[in-house]
C-alpha cells in the first residue's frame, strides 16, 4: 500500500505520517480486526510507522500521554509492536524511552497478574506519578521528533517502498 505525495510533501516533516495517514484513517472507530488487516497488508517499515503514530497520534497531552501508552500496553498489546518498530528504522533512543514508559505504566498499575483500571485522573491525584510522567513525557516528545525526522530521511532515500511514482525527486 504505497501513497501518492505531492512533490513539494517530500521535504515536509509531516512525510512519515502522509505514508500512513490513509490507512490510519481508514480504521479510525473500527475494531481490532479491522485494524490488524490494514496492518498486514504493509511492509515491515509501513508497519512500524503504523504503529509509532497509532500511538504517537494520541500523545497530544500529559494525561493522553499517560491514558495511551497504558491502553497500547495493557488493552491493545501493540507496545511490544511500537518497540520492534523503532528498533527497525534503529531508533535505541526510543526503544529505551518506550521501556521506561512501560516500566512506569508497569509499576503504577499491575497488582501480581492483575491490571487495574488506568484513568487519566490518575495523574492528578498522585502527585509522584504525574512528576515521574512529565520527566518521561518531556523526553518523548523529544526523542518522538528525532524519530520522525529519522524516518523522514529513511522514506526519502527508499521512495519505492513507501510512495507511489517514486521517480518524483
Amino acid at each position: 500500500m504505497k501513497v501518492k505525495v505531492k512533490p513539494e510533501d517530500l521535504g515536509s516533516e509531516k512525510l512519515s505520517w502522509l505514508c500512513v495517514e490513509p490507512m490510519l484513517i481508514s480504521v479510525r472507530g473500527k475494531d481490532v480486526a479491522a485494524k490488524v488487516e490494514v496492518y498486514r497488508q504493509l511492509h515491515e517499515g509501513q508497519q512500524a510507522i503504523f504503529l509509532f503514530y497509532s500511538y504517537h497520534n494520541h500523545t497530544k497531552s500529559l494525561a493522553e500521554f499517560y491514558w495511551f501508552s497504558a491502553y497500547n500496553i495493557i488493552d491493545m498489546k501493540s507496545w511490544e509492536g511500537i518497540k520492534n518498530g523503532m528498533r527497525y528504522f534503529n531508533q535505541n533512543e526510543m526503544v529505551t524511552l518506550l521501556d521506561d514508559i512501560e516500566g512506569l505504566i508497569t509499576d503504577q498499575n499491575k497488582v501480581g497478574d492483575t491490571w487495574r483500571e488506568v484513568l487519566s485522573t490518575d495523574l492528578e491525584k498522585d502527585p509522584i506519578l504525574l512528576q515521574r510522567t512529565e520527566e518521561l513525557y518531556i523526553k518523548y516528545r523529544a526523542t518522538a521528533q528525532e524519530a520522525i525526522l529519522h524516518m523522514n530521511e529513511i522514506i526519502r532515500q527508499n521512495q519505492e517502498m513507501y510512495l507511489e511514482n517514486s521517480s518524483v525527486t
